[in-house]
């Protein structure tokens, strides 16, 4: 009577183990997988490829060991690709009204070119004040995404940790149950 009870708990406790350790396995999968995608049908896929690369090794290993012809593969050519690109560009030139005749006048072309090179100075340094704001805007609106990111890929890479550590613990408890069963199966086989 007591051996059938050890016997009887045995059983429930490995089935109980094997179904947390299914449950535990398939909780881990549903939390890193995405959504839609089914458990079984991505196991049978790497199943039938492992089967798919033991049959060709198979094959090989019996056709150089027999020394069967290797099938013949001949490849050809139905035409060339051709690449076209297409790139275009636009110049425009910007000038001063035309100078005064230095001959004519020495005093207003001295003017004319000195008013011309402040303008010019005048609109490089604008130019460069703005390319300094725009690069410090630039620096900090990157240094904003990059902390955005930054916390975006910590509260992901938690989150997958709870999940998996969810089902380990499952997954834990139900290989305990089988090993409990199986010592208590191998005592009273011991036993009786």
């Amino acid at each position: 009577m007591l051996e059938t009870a050890f016997k009887i708990s045995s059983i429930v406790l490995q089935v109980l183990g094997l179904l947390s350790a299914a449950v535990g396995l398939s909780n881990t999968f549903k939390d890193s997988s995405d959504s839609g995608d089914r458990f079984f049908t991505r196991v049978m896929v790497a199943e039938l490829g492992v089967a798919r690369q033991l049959w060709f090794g198979v094959k090989r290993l019996s056709r150089r060991l027999f020394g069967r012809p290797r099938p013949r593969m001949i490849t050809g050519r139905l035409g060339a690709a051709m690449e076209v690109g297409l790139v275009g560009s636009a110049r425009g030139i910007v000038q001063f009204g035309p100078l005064p005749d230095p001959a004519q006048d020495p005093d207003a072309f001295k003017a004319a070119v000195e008013d011309r090179l402040n303008r010019a100075f005048k609109l490089a340094q604008d130019v460069q004040h703005d390319l300094g704001q725009e690069a410090k805007a630039r620096q900090q609106e990157d240094q904003e995404i990059a902390n955005d990111l930054q916390a975006r890929l910590t509260a992901l890479d938690e989150e997958a940790k709870r999940k998996t550590i969810r089902g380990l613990h499952e997954q834990v408890l139900g290989l305990f149950c089988v090993a409990v069963g199986l010592a208590v199966q191998s005592i009273l086989d011991l036993a009786y």
